[in-house]
């Protein structure tokens, strides 16, 4: 019986294996691409059910409890997991494993205390206010990101792309599960709070059973020693980029946190589902294509650079063309599409949807190369373009609350804005690359 499930599942891979694409770096996106359509699939058919078992308000109440663990999670392990990717030696790749975990653990207690802080003295902005008595769930997220976040990275160093697309699918099968559970018998946002950290905790525990599976000997033979060598060896992400990160994520949350400040959960709420489904191929093939790109990036750098720009300019290319028919149909249809897909309620979202799209293809475009900056060790033109953003962020959305426009016209503002940050990212990503060739080339002058 055991020998005919082996033969079984050893007939299924093949099966499988020959309807995925034979170079390594189409057959890594393939591998990652499917499981992360599987989760979207799970999360795009429970979202109309989502939106009439909640409102506007509850999921403005989710955006928000995001933004904030977004803004916790970026900064968590002090972007040592981004360093995890470069050592030769697979020792100290697993020192910088655990000098994340370490820093994950402390972001998660210092997490903690803030909102024992406010639960007993309430200090938080009228933006969060939706979020009382339901901030406790915040640590939980926030460790469960964050471990999540290192894991992947050690995955993606393994080429692991199959364990990440199933922690993926584990992710959102538990986050969605447990929203429309708690939904139908709890009422307000809590369902929603609930099912975002029970996903991110699931979804990092996956890793954790196989990382030790993997790689028992080499964490036993973890030393403070080392871990502190690495860290002062890799200093620059949590001295420069995890600050660039921070803002980044800064000028990522403060729409969200503004509209709530300014115009309510309702607002709010709207913004968050046109968030959600434009998050769809994002997820479904920009994240995936990015985490593929940024490993084989982090090894042609040092390898082939020429070879780097190709893939660089081929992806963008490739990302140009998906995203067209999308954009296009959705700046006519998109009031249409979301009233009869969510309800009636829901129409509204489909106006900040058609002010927003272009930004979305633009950051749907560059998405796979985005982490080309950090790899190629520019930190501080990633840190540049973090700040451009964030101000270019804050005017875009304060400006039409001062002279008194409704959330539409700050919507639409800030998509103006934010697809000519995109355009620029990738200008600087693109001259990050061709200097990166150019230095080669001087290298070989020089040794011929």
């Amino acid at each position: 019986m055991r020998s005919a499930v082996i033969n079984t599942n050893s007939v299924l891979k093949k099966t499988i294996g020959r309807f995925l694409p034979r170079g390594g770096f189409a057959r890594s996106v393939s591998i990652l691409t499917g499981g992360t359509a599987l989760a979207q699939v799970i999360a795009i058919a429970a979202s109309p059910i989502l939106t009439r078992i909640y409102d506007p308000g509850d999921f403005g109440a989710l955006q928000v409890f995001i933004s904030i663990m977004a803004l916790a999670v970026v900064a968590s392990a002090g972007r040592y997991e981004l360093a995890i990717l470069l050592p030769e030696d697979e020792q100290s790749s697993i020192d910088i494993v655990a000098v994340g975990i370490v820093c994950t653990s402390l972001a998660t207690t210092l997490t903690t205390i803030m909102v024992l802080v406010s639960r007993y003295h309430w200090i938080l902005p009228a933006s969060v206010s939706a979020l009382r008595g339901n901030l406790w769930l915040l640590p939980f997220s926030v460790l469960g990101g964050g471990l999540y976040q290192v894991l992947s990275y050690w995955a993606m160093r393994h080429d692991g792309y199959p364990q990440i697309a199933k922690s993926k699918l584990t992710q959102t099968g538990a986050q969605v599960a447990t929203q429309l559970g708690v939904g139908l018998v709890v009422h307000g946002s809590l369902g929603l709070l609930i099912g975002d950290a029970i996903g991110r905790v699931v979804g990092s525990g996956r890793f954790i059973r196989d990382l030790w599976n993997d790689s028992s000997d080499r964490i036993r033979a973890v030393r403070l020693s080392r871990m502190i060598k690495v860290a002062v060896r890799y200093r620059d992400y949590p001295l420069v980029s995890m600050w660039g990160a921070l803002i980044n994520s800064s000028g990522l949350a403060l729409p969200s946190l503004f509209l709530a400040q300014y115009y309510g959960a309702q607002g709010t709420g709207w913004f968050a589902l046109v968030n959600r489904v434009f998050g769809v191929p994002a997820a479904l093939i920009g994240l995936s294509i990015s985490q593929v790109y940024a490993s084989k990036a982090a090894k042609l750098s040092r390898s082939d650079p020429k070879h780097l720009m190709h893939i660089f300019l081929k992806t963008t290319r490739v990302m140009l063309y998906l995203g067209l028919a999308p954009c296009v149909v959705f700046v006519f249809f998109a009031p249409s599409l979301f009233q009869f897909v969510f309800g009636h309620t829901w129409r509204e979202a489909g106006e900040y949807a058609r002010y927003m799209t272009m930004m979305f293809y633009a950051g749907f475009i560059n998405s796979p190369v985005q982490w080309t900056l950090n790899i190629l060790e520019h930190q501080r033109a990633q840190l540049a373009w973090d700040v451009a953003r964030f101000f270019v962020t804050f005017f875009a959305l304060s400006l039409p609350h001062r002279l008194g426009y409704g959330p539409r016209i700050a919507v639409f503002y800030y998509g103006v804005a934010m697809t000519l940050m995109y355009a620029i990212h990738w200008a600087q990503s693109h001259w990050a690359i061709k200097q990166c060739v150019k230095a080669a080339n001087d290298f070989l002058s020089c040794t011929e």
